[in-house]
C-alpha cells in the first residue's frame, strides 16, 4: 500500500481501525431497502432522479461566463479551484415536480484528475457563504493527487448571495419547504451527476471501468450532511468522510450539557486555572450587572457601545443573560479554532483575560476588547454617538437579520450575524435542533435549554406557523441506528478539545463505520483551511495517514467487489 510519509512522516497502522475482509454488502442493500420502505424517501428519490433525467441541458458557467468547458476523454482540463462557477440547472424544489431552477455556486478542481474510473471528492458547504474557493487543502492538495481525484465543492442553498429565490425575501412557508438538509442533499446529487457527465464518468454502474466513486466530505453541519449523503443515497455515494459531525446532537440523544462542559475542559487544557477564573468572574459579573443603576451604566462598565444595545434589552436581567450568552459562545468560537495548541490561540488569550489581575468588570471589558481585536471590527462602529469612544464593543454584531432578533438565538452555540445567521437560526427552528445548555459543572452560570423556550423564541421570530420538529430528521433518515439501517463506509473524525465531539461518534460503530479521535484536535482540525503542515501535532499527523489509508482500502474494496 502506498505510504503517506510525504505528508506527515508517519505510516498508520491499519489494524487500529481496519478489520480484514470486505464489509457486508447485504448490509448496504438492507440500508436501501429500509429507506425505500419509507414513503417520504420513495417520493423524494423518485422526484429528484426523474427531474434530473428530464432536464436535458446541465449548464455550468463561471461569472462572468467563460464558455463551455471542453473535457477530453483522456483527462479533464486544469482549472483554477478558486474560480466561482454556477450550476444553472439546480432545481428550486426537488420533491414537488416543479422544474423551476436557480444558479447554485460551486468550485471545482480537476488538476489531479486521472480520468474516468478515478474518484470524485464532493466537499459539502454549510451554514455560510463560500467566497474563497476550496476549503480544505488536505483534500485538494493531498488526497486528490494521491487518488488521481477530481474535487467539487457546493455552496449550501440559502447561504451566500446566490439564492433559490432571488429578488425578494423568501416567505416563511417557502423556507420551511426549501431550506432543509434533504433539499441540500438533492442539490448535491444533481451537481455531482452533472460533474460526472462532464468528466465522462459512469453514473451508477459500479462495474464500469469508467465508474468514478463519490466520496462526500464535510466538517461540522456539513460533516453531518456528508454522512447523511452516504446514508440516504448509498446507490450514488460510495464513502463518507465526516469530521466533527454531531449526529447524536441532531438525533436528540446527546446530553445537552456536554457542549459547554467540553468548552470548559478545553479552556482548562489551554491554560491551567482558566476554568475557575472564568467561573468566578462570570458569576460576579452577573450579580454586578443586575445591581447596576441602569442598563446604560452596566453597558459602559463593560466598554460596550450604548447605541449598539438591541432595543429589546430594557432590563438588567436580560442584559446579564445575553452578555453571559455572548461570552459563552465566544469562548466556544475560540475553542473551535484552538489548534494547534499554543499561546497564540484566541482561547489561551481569552483565558489570560480572566486569569490576569483586575476587577471583574475590567475583565469583562478586556474580554470584549479581545473579541473586537480578534474579529477586526471596524473602528467606527455603526450607530455610535459622537461622544462615544470608537474603542467600545458593538454588541449588535451577534444579531442575525430579520424581525425580533436576539443574541440568544435558536442555536446557543451562536448563530452569527447577517443573512447567513438568519438562515441558520431558521434551520434550527425547524428540523435541525441542537439542544445545548449550560450545566453547573461548566465555567458558565447554569442555564437550562428547553424545547418550550425554543418554540417561544422561534414563533417570536418567524410566526406561529413555525413549530420545531426535533425528531423529524432522525425519523426520516434513521441515523440514530446506523448499523440497523445498514450504513457502511462512513469515517468519523473528532478533535477531543472540540465541544461538537460530544455529539459525534467517538468509537467504531461497525467494521465499516469507523472513528478516529485526536486528543489535541479542535473543530475538524484535520479539515482545516491550512492543511497538513509542520505545525501539526503528532496525533493529527498520524490521523492524516489513517484517513488516507482507510479511504484507499475502501476504494480498493469497491473496485474489487464490482469486478467479481
Amino acid at each position: 500500500m502506498t505510504g503517506y510519509g510525504a505528508i506527515d512522516g508517519h505510516q498508520a497502522n491499519e489494524s487500529d481501525h481496519l478489520s480484514p475482509g470486505n464489509d457486508s454488502r447485504p448490509s448496504a442493500r438492507a440500508s436501501i431497502t429500509d429507506l425505500l420502505a419509507r414513503p417520504w424517501f420513495r417520493v423524494a428519490a423518485a422526484c429528484s432522479l426523474v427531474l434530473i433525467m428530464v432536464i436535458s441541458s446541465h449548464s455550468s458557467r463561471s461569472k462572468p461566463s467563460s464558455g463551455t468547458v471542453d473535457v477530453e476523454l483522456r483527462r479533464a482540463d486544469f482549472h483554477d479551484e478558486d474560480e466561482e462557477l454556477f450550476y444553472d440547472d439546480q432545481l428550486v424544489n426537488h420533491f414537488n415536480g416543479d422544474t423551476d431552477t436557480w444558479s447554485n455556486r460551486y468550485y471545482k478542481s480537476t488538476n489531479y484528475f486521472k480520468g474516468p474510473g478515478h474518484p470524485i471528492f464532493m466537499v459539502v458547504g454549510g451554514e455560510g457563504a463560500l467566497d474563497s474557493g476550496m476549503l480544505y487543502p488536505f483534500i485538494t492538495k493531498h488526497l486528490a493527487p494521491r487518488f488521481g481525484a477530481a474535487v467539487i465543492e457546493i455552496e449550501h442553498r440559502f447561504y451566500g448571495p446566490y439564492q433559490p429565490i432571488m429578488g425578494r425575501e423568501a416567505a416563511v412557508s417557502e423556507l420551511i419547504e426549501l431550506l432543509t438538509p434533504e433539499q441540500a442533499m438533492a442539490d448535491m446529487v444533481q451537481l455531482t451527476k452533472s460533474f460526472k457527465e462532464e468528466l465522462k464518468c459512469a453514473q451508477y454502474d459500479r462495474s464500469s471501468e469508467n465508474y468514478c466513486p463519490v466520496i462526500s466530505v464535510g466538517g461540522s453541519y456539513p460533516g453531518f450532511l456528508s454522512a447523511m449523503f452516504r446514508l440516504a443515497y448509498s446507490n450514488f455515494v460510495d464513502i463518507s468522510y465526516a469530521s466533527s459531525a454531531p449526529l447524536k446532537l441532531y438525533a436528540q440523544t446527546a446530553d445537552q450539557d456536554v457542549y459547554y462542559d467540553t468548552v470548559t475542559k478545553a479552556a482548562e487544557h489551554a491554560s491551567k486555572g482558566c476554568a475557575n477564573a472564568v467561573r468566578v468572574a462570570l458569576r460576579e459579573a452577573k450579580k454586578l450587572i443586575e445591581k447596576a443603576p441602569s442598563v446604560d451604566e452596566a453597558v459602559k462598565s463593560m466598554n460596550m457601545c450604548i447605541d449598539s444595545i438591541p432595543d429589546y434589552i430594557t432590563k438588567l436581567k436580560t442584559l446579564s443573560d445575553d452578555v453571559i450568552m455572548a461570552v459563552g459562545f465566544s469562548f466556544a468560537d475560540f475553542d473551535m479554532n484552538a489548534y494547534p495548541p499554543g499561546p497564540d490561540l484566541g482561547l489561551y488569550k481569552a483565558c489570560q483575560v480572566f486569569q490576569d489581575e483586575g476587577s471583574t468588570m475590567e475583565k469583562m471589558a478586556n474580554f470584549f476588547q479581545l473579541l473586537k481585536d480578534d474579529t477586526g471590527e471596524d473602528e467606527e462602529s455603526p450607530g455610535l454617538l459622537g461622544e462615544e469612544s470608537n474603542d467600545c464593543f458593538d454588541l449588535s454584531v451577534f444579531l442575525p437579520d430579520g424581525e425580533n432578533p436576539r443574541i440568544a438565538t435558536s442555536d446557543w452555540s451562536g448563530s452569527g450575524g447577517g443573512n447567513d445567521g438568519k438562515m441558520w437560526d431558521f434551520q434550527l427552528c425547524t428540523t435541525l435542533i441542537d439542544p445545548i445548555g449550560f450545566s453547573a459543572k461548566s465555567m458558565f452560570p447554569p442555564r437550562e435549554w428547553t424545547y418550550e423556550d425554543l418554540t417561544k423564541y422561534c414563533q417570536l421570530r418567524y410566526g406561529t406557523e413555525i413549530t420545531p420538529q426535533p425528531l423529524s430528521l432522525v425519523t426520516n433518515l434513521g441515523f440514530d441506528d446506523l448499523v440497523g439501517v445498514g450504513a457502511s463506509r462512513i469515517l468519523f473524525t473528532n478533535g477531543l478539545q472540540d465541544m461538537w465531539s460530544g455529539g459525534s461518534y467517538l468509537e467504531d460503530v461497525s467494521d465499516s463505520i469507523l472513528a478516529i479521535n485526536f486528543p489535541n484536535g479542535a473543530h475538524h482540525s484535520d479539515l482545516s483551511h491550512v492543511g497538513p503542515s509542520e505545525n501539526d501535532t503528532d496525533d493529527i499527523r498520524v490521523g492524516f495517514a489513517k484517513i488516507a489509508n482507510i479511504i484507499e482500502k475502501w476504494l480498493n474494496e469497491i473496485k474489487e467487489e464490482n469486478q467479481e
